[in-house]
């Protein structure tokens, strides 16, 4: 005869990373829906295109909406906001997530001026401006939109229909 042990179940949870990439995706289509109406609206006012789609506009989602939802991503990947955390613990994972993805982009945006600019970085120290310039006001623009996402996740996770 076999035994048969009872199993025990893990303490460990698993990470399932569709939440996180729900949210960096919703993200990312806000922030891209954004930019493409900034480049429409000034497409109609200013006569004509210019080159701003290959000059501004794609170099801002490369360097700025991508990063940002890569960030928020892995933060809430690595830290996911599960249906039994309270909701002050959800807002702070997600503005948590919000600033990293900030962060990310500042360092994605450093990186890429660098290799468009042709800085070296010996002469990082001597920039005409800082990299981290404007970060909080990113990340309190950010911020709201990332928590909504998360506070909906949550909900749903907690079992409420909308």
């Amino acid at each position: 005869m076999t035994e048969t042990t009872p199993t025990i179940p893990s303490a460990t949870l698993e990470r399932n990373p569709r939440p996180a990439l729900v949210t960096a995706a919703a993200v990312a289509i806000v922030l891209v829906i954004e930019m493409f109406i900034g480049f429409v609206e000034s497409f109609v006012f200013s006569g004509g295109n210019d080159g701003r789609l290959l000059g501004i506009y794609l170099p801002q989602i490369l360097a700025g909406a991508l990063p940002k939802a890569v960030g928020i991503f892995l933060v809430l990947w690595i830290w996911p906001v599960r249906s039994d955390d309270r909701v002050l613990m959800v807002l702070v994972k997600a503005l948590v997530a919000a600033a990293v993805g900030c962060v990310f982009a500042v360092l994605i945006g450093f990186v890429y001026g660098v290799i468009v600019f042709g800085l070296r970085f010996s002469d990082a120290g001597v920039l005409p401006y800082s990299p981290f310039a404007g970060i909080v006001s990113s990340v309190v623009a950010l911020a709201p939109l990332v928590m909504l996402v998360a506070l909906v996740q949550w909900v749903i996770g907690r079992g409420a229909r909308l």
